[in-house]
């Protein structure tokens, strides 16, 4: 190295990323990802202090290390997970107490209304989720006011100094004072573990609402318990591979790192402004979302184009209505439509990388041309059924399909019943909704195992030899005691044996065998899902295929494939779930001990949480969520998903043929998806870039994933979640990255706590969660739906 590049090397700042490579979830095992340099940090104007700290090396030194890095242009070249440790990821271990007394019931308050919040969005037509992000600034925002309204130690020593020996451990251990970085880690981290049951808990409510079987709440939080802790079991006996190692990155993990890091390490008073913005924000939004969502309902899906057919024939405007309407659930593919509504827009697109929200546009591209073709090409029969639902029809009725009759309370096929009702026929969107879930499945294996098979294959050979190079792992080695395996062997023993139990306890139809074969699935899967998830930050739905082998071992039992699936996918699931938080800790220097503790303790809250929102939700709206269609607040698409693929899958022998109105292009659609990324794969190998564009940025598995995602539900919100996304990610982060950096994240979150949590008081309030609508009268801006009104104005007479 010369002179020129050692002295340019020696100042370098090392900033949030500024390229999208930095942060895409695909990382080209060739390719360079450059982050921006910047030298500002120490700078006495504000505004330019908005990168993170110089890194800290693994000798414990500050700058960036000469030996074998790469500068262009005065910028680091992250190339692998290895230069992320080095470089973007401080190894600061800040020393302070991680669980606290203030910490846990912090925690515990926000997994309480995460869960409650999340299990809610289950029920809803736009597929949403409680953000970190939101989940980090709430807990930052309580902690910062604990530590400063409640009485600290000091204070009973100044002022009752006689009852200080006694009463100052009791107000120590309540305040300790300073909020630290690790209490607030623990608070947040302990609340996210509010999602791990959110969808494993639907199979309970599939069987109450299409079986009517009741399951006892003990025995079915027990169940989700158990499934969530195999989970954990399957995580740390797998840790040194998944965990520890530098090439296993974890992408998803850094703007929230980023966030933990300036707000606890920038000077005193430097927050002040983001404080503001975060609080503004969620106000602001608090506000609006009554308004949005329940005053004026048609600002969800803006329309121009049905606005102006309302006098059209009603046959011209049923068309117009699949091309453009998308404010009610399944009515139509809301091309042009914009919504208002941050419930469903959620900054979710604000933190995603653009590359990564570009393969999921191609997507949806891929999407609107194969729902329309299928539809008005009349594959399947389509014209005879809705356009979008998720149900299953009767195929001579054209109604929804009378599983009960074919099914029974047994859950068990009556093939006489069958004889006489016939084959459950599917719509055009949902058939294709199944075949890019298995070609997305059949597309992550093979575009792992060449893209990034050389980068397992390190995490491998570096845990067996145990020769862990991570920076951060060795700061954990030396401060810390690690876990036992014998822990986690223990959890994964207790976990089997309690689903197990469930399976002779509870009438679940699916066999003992078929039980440990769905463990064993599972087993199999999830270090796969584990390893593609650390290297990639994204993943697919693997729930067809567990879906598709059960139909294999136990036909003729779709509640049996329901349990199946939960102790297979749903365990895989979770395992990425847990995963995410334990690289969390390692980057935050949290003791594994106390991760451990946390983990277990906020996923048996966070499923008796819950179970106890799904028991309310289908209790009063059952009605509405087995509406094949739903409306602008309910929608069963979900749920009736996870029934429908269980039903079919269960018919498996009699549906999945290639006759005239059999569908084996659906597991046939696996093994396309896996074709595809060989082809992909070899054009990469003979040309690196195309017209200056990167080959490799290509990733067909979430070009997959993302092509269903106008085959149901609300979609007048794509277009304003693309919108966001270019407006975060393309115009704010490259054109002003100084306020990009400073208020991003800020914003979002704000956003979305404002947004969420008016939400949950409207769901109970007035939207029926409770059991009780509360209309709003009936206005321009909010217009009756029915069949001849929708809110957008797209409906036909």
């Amino acid at each position: 190295m010369d002179a020129t590049s050692a002295k340019q090397l020696q100042q370098a700042h090392i900033v949030a990323p500024a390229e999208d490579e930095a942060l895409i979830p695909i990382v080209p095992t060739k390719n360079d990802t450059t982050i921006v340099v910047d030298e500002s940090r120490n700078s006495s104007n504000p505004a330019e202090r908005d990168a993170p700290d110089l890194p800290d090396l693994a000798d414990g030194k500050k700058g960036v290390d000469e030996a074998d890095t790469k500068l262009v242009r005065g910028a680091v070249v992250v190339r692998d997970g290895n230069d992320v440790a080095r470089y973007v990821v401080s190894t600061q271990d800040d020393g302070d107490p991680a669980l606290t007394f203030r910490s846990f019931i912090i925690g515990s308050g926000l997994t309480a209304l995460a869960a409650c919040i999340n299990q809610i969005y289950f029920y809803k037509p736009v597929e949403v989720s409680f953000a970190s992000v939101f989940l980090c600034l709430m807990a930052y925002v309580i902690g910062v006011a604990w530590s400063k309204l409640l009485p600290r130690r000091e204070h009973v020593e100044k002022f009752l100094p006689r009852q200080a020996a006694w009463l100052g451990p009791a107000v120590h251990f309540i305040n300790p004072g300073h909020f630290g970085l690790k209490e607030h880690a623990v608070s947040s981290i302990l609340s996210t573990s509010s999602a791990n049951g959110a969808a494993i808990v639907q199979v309970f409510g599939a069987e109450r609402l299409f079986y009517g079987r009741e399951t006892s709440a003990a025995t079915a939080i027990l169940t989700i318990f158990s499934a969530s802790i195999f989970g954990y079991g399957i995580v740390g006996l797998l840790r040194s591979v998944i965990v520890h190692p530098s090439e296993m990155v974890w992408w998803q993990c850094l703007p929230m790192i980023s966030i933990y890091q300036t707000f606890h390490r920038e000077p005193k008073g430097a927050n002040k402004d983001r404080i503001r913005v975060f609080g503004i924000s969620s106000i602001a939004m608090f506000f609006w979302e009554p308004i949005a969502s329940y005053i004026w309902p048609w600002v969800n899906g803006v329309s121009i184009p049905c606005l102006a057919s309302q006098k059209a024939k009603p046959t011209t405007r049923k068309v117009l209505m699949t091309i453009f309407g998308g404010i009610s659930s399944n009515e139509g593919q809301g091309l042009f439509s914009f919504s208002f509504d941050w419930q469903y827009i959620t900054s979710k697109y604000m933190a995603l990388p653009l590359v990564q929200q570009a393969n999921a546009w191609a997507g949806i591209l891929l999407s609107y041309i194969m729902c329309f073709a299928l539809y008005y090409g009349g594959a399947w029969g389509a014209k005879k059924y809705p356009f979008m639902s998720t149900s299953m029809f009767d195929g001579r009725t054209h109604k929804v399909y009378n599983q009960t009759a074919v099914f029974s309370r047994t859950a068990i096929l009556d093939t006489e019943q069958l004889a006489i009702h016939g084959l459950p026929r599917l719509t055009a969107t949902n058939v294709w909704a199944n075949m890019a879930a298995m070609a997305a499945i059949g597309g992550l294996l093979t575009h792992i195992a060449l893209f990034h098979g050389p980068k397992v294959k390190k995490a491998l050979v570096q845990a067996w030899k145990k020769e862990q190079t991570d920076p951060h792992y060795k700061v954990m080695e030396r401060n810390y005691r690690d876990v036992p395996l014998w822990w986690y062997g223990s959890t994964l023993l207790v976990g089997f044996l309690l689903g197990l139990g469930a399976i002779y306890a509870g009438d679940t139809t699916l066999d003992p065998w078929a039980y440990v074969v769905a463990i064993l699935l599972g087993c199999i899967i999830a270090p796969f899902s584990l390893c593609l998830y650390g290297l990639l930050g994204t993943s697919v739905s693997t729930n067809n295929l567990s879906k598709m082998i059960c139909g294999v071992l136990q036909p003729g039992k779709p509640v049996g494939n329901l349990y199946f699936s939960m102790f297979s996918h749903e365990v895989t699931v979770l395992s990425v779930f847990l995963a995410t938080d334990l690289k969390m800790a390692q980057y935050l220097k949290i003791p594994w001990r106390t991760m451990f503790i946390l983990q277990t303790y906020g996923s048996l809250l966070g499923t008796a949480l819950n179970y106890v929102i799904m028991d309310s939700i289908i209790t009063n709206r059952r009605e509405i969520l087995l509406d094949p269609i739903g409306n602008q607040v309910w929608s069963g698409q979900k749920v009736q998903s996870l029934n429908t693929t269980a039903v079919t899958w269960a018919l498996a022998k009699y549906i999945y043929g290639f006759g005239p109105e059999g569908y084996g292009w659906i597991p046939l659609s696996m093994l396309i998806g896996a074709a595809i990324p060989v082809v992909h794969w070899l054009i990469w190998r003979r040309y690196k870039t195309i017209y200056g564009w990167d080959v490799a940025k290509l990733v067909t598995p979430v070009i997959f994933q993302n092509s269903s995602l106008t085959t149901a539900g609300t979609t007048s919100v794509i277009w304003s979640q693309i919108a966001t996304g270019l407006w975060s990610q393309w115009w704010m982060r490259l054109r002003h990255p100084a306020s990009f950096g400073k208020y991003n994240y800020i914003l979002g979150g704000g956003f979305d706590a404002g947004a969420k949590v008016m939400m949950f008081i409207l769901t109970f309030a007035v939207f029926g969660g409770s059991g009780r609508d509360v209309d709003f009268p009936t206005w321009w801006g909010n217009p009756k739906s029915s069949s001849k009104r929708y809110a957008d104005y797209c409906g036909t007479g």
